[in-house]
């Protein structure tokens, strides 16, 4: 059996950024819900998934947002050409019959974790679509990762499973927390350790699997003085920095896959608003 977690937000993002700017004749924006259904038609043609569970994100503040309050402070708002979609697509794909999870104080990442660990616990195969690499660190023996993106306005994704992440990033998926709590990310805002870039972090952690090992023996250590002085000097935020980047695998959401089996689609409804958004080859694409 097999589940598809989807990052909606992460998706539509990717979508919306992908292709040029569409409207319909009253001016309504459109280019991210086209790229989205577009997106997860091909990934649902390539997966075949038994249970399909799409994850939002809430506006309200995360734990995350309670534990550093830097975390995501350089983000602007959502365009609102781009915001405006979100409702819309919403409503489409609960006519299309797949159920939207949302949970308060969590991010979708977590949603997704939650659902990976489940699935994986239950016997079932989990395959998360994302447009975010941090997803990466719950690859494992039941559990891959479709990275999507869009080329040349068309969909695409690489599959990562836990050989393609050892391959290009010569760690294991877990430890991607680990580098993270180095190297930091600036998309989130999360700091690391200054002067601390993803080459020297990836070479730490392969070298000495996590930041519990790293400190325990900082003083021993093969490595720079300069590389020792930094790691010193950025111990507490290294171990800040792990917690904002590990995706919370136990969100209070119904984690049981079976409980994402795709609903009977309701033909009007859906056929309605694909007409009101003016996609009538999308309308012809899904049936």
């Amino acid at each position: 059996m097999k589940l598809l977690a989807v990052d909606g937000n992460s998706i539509l993002n990717r979508a919306y950024y992908g292709i040029k700017a569409l409207t319909t004749k009253n001016g309504e924006f459109t280019n991210g819900i086209y790229g989205f259904l577009s997106i997860l038609l091909r990934v649902l043609d390539e997966v075949e998934p038994d249970a399909v569970a799409v994850a939002f994100d809430l506006r309200a503040p995360t734990f995350r947002h309670k534990l550093y309050d830097g975390y995501k402070a350089q983000r602007k708002g959502m365009p609102h050409e781009l915001a405006s979609q979100l409702e819309p697509l919403k409503e489409l794909l609960g006519a299309l019959g797949f159920q939207i999870v949302t949970c308060e104080g969590y991010e979708a990442d977590d949603i997704l974790g939650t659902l990976a660990r489940s699935s994986a616990e239950t016997g079932w195969d989990c395959v998360i679509a994302t447009g975010d690499r941090d997803s990466l660190q719950l690859v494992g023996p039941h559990v891959s990762v479709r990275l999507a993106t869009t080329k040349m306005g068309q969909p695409a994704s690489t599959l990562y499973d836990e050989a393609a992440v050892r391959e290009k990033y010569g760690v294991e998926p877990a430890q991607l927390v680990d580098v993270k709590a180095l190297m930091g990310d600036a998309s989130d805002n999360i700091p690391g350790v200054a002067g601390i870039g993803e080459k020297t972090a990836l070479s730490l952690i392969g070298q000495y699997h996590d930041i519990d090992a790293i400190y325990a023996q900082l003083d021993t250590l093969e490595i720079k003085p300069g590389v020792r002085k930094k790691l010193g000097e950025g111990k507490e935020m290294a171990y800040t920095s792990r917690k904002l980047g590990e995706i919370c695998c136990d969100a209070p959401i119904d984690a049981s896959p079976a409980a994402y089996r795709r609903a009977p689609v309701d033909q009007a409804k859906a056929a309605a608003l694909l007409a009101r958004l003016e996609m009538f080859k999308m309308m012809e694409r899904w049936g």
